[in-house]
């Protein structure tokens, strides 16, 4: 949810996540629960359904599936029928970066000043590395 919410203040507006098998509860979870809201309804917690329904309305939704895990790169092309030519990022919701300026609004920005595609980056530890995609 941080990931959508970062690329929503950012200025995007549709968001394409890409699943594999078993992990239909990233589409529940930005999907609105009727169920879940009657529920809060009866037990008197009815107030919470404002921010329960916002999580579905943070932007315009699109599910795919990667029919079986070949990495990101084949992640991403599994969505290209939607992309097409225009311009997209890629983001991972297994890392955030707490920055002042969120992290993707600075890759927009200089994507922005027209250099093309833009690759951000950190310094991780040497024994660190193995938890991470590494470049050279």
């Amino acid at each position: 949810q941080y990931a959508v919410e970062e690329a929503v203040a950012a200025g995007i507006e549709d968001i394409i996540i890409i699943t594999g098998r078993g992990k239909r509860a990233i589409e529940d979870h930005f999907d609105r629960s009727f169920e879940l809201e009657e529920t809060l309804k009866g037990n008197g917690k009815g107030r919470l359904i404002k921010d329960l329904r916002r999580i579905s309305e943070l932007a315009k939704f699109c599910y795919i599936r990667q029919p079986e895990a070949l990495g990101l790169g084949h992640a991403v092309l599994c969505a290209q029928h939607l992309i097409g030519n225009e311009p997209f990022a890629v983001i991972l919701g297994d890392e955030i970066i707490d920055a002042s300026v969120p992290a993707l609004g600075q890759l927009m920005q200089v994507y922005a000043e027209g250099y093309g595609a833009v690759v951000g980056v950190q310094k991780v530890r040497m024994a660190d590395v193995s938890h991470y995609g590494i470049i050279a």
